[in-house]
């Protein structure tokens, strides 16, 4: 008896860490690292596969990528023997899954994530900044 009740728990935590796998949670690319302890203007964030941020960082970080990728697009333009691989080198940097789409989400989860603490508010909340 005590294998088949050894089997049924070993089966019902992996039933419970499949589910969290899918859940909406698991989706979402970003989170606040500590949102008990954190400074509302610039929190840190952590990005999945990408580590911990500071949000001011993460910007900074978005605006120099986009700035490299209106660079290679400037390439591209110019036309040449070298225009197919900026083009494709463009569509590796801007498609789905790249890193800027990753970061930008990031950026966009976590708007959203202290726009719900703003708004739900309470006696002792932290001031946080309106969001949208």
């Amino acid at each position: 008896m005590k294998g088949k009740d050894l089997k049924n728990k070993l089966l019902g935590i992996i039933k419970e860490e499949v589910t969290s796998i899918i859940s909406e949670d698991s989706r979402k690319l970003s989170s606040l690292a500590n949102p008990k302890k954190m400074d509302p203007n610039d929190p840190e964030i952590y990005i999945k596969g990408f580590g911990t941020y500071s949000r001011s960082a993460l910007r900074m970080q978005i605006a120099r990528r986009l700035k490299g990728i209106a660079d290679t697009a400037r390439k591209a333009a110019k036309g040449g023997p070298m225009a197919a691989t900026y083009y494709k080198n463009l569509d590796s940097l801007v498609g789905d899954g790249s890193i800027i789409s990753t970061l930008i989400k990031s950026e966009l989860e976590t708007a959203e994530e202290l726009e719900g603490m703003r708004t739900k508010g309470g006696r002792r909340s932290m001031p946080i900044p309106k969001q949208f």
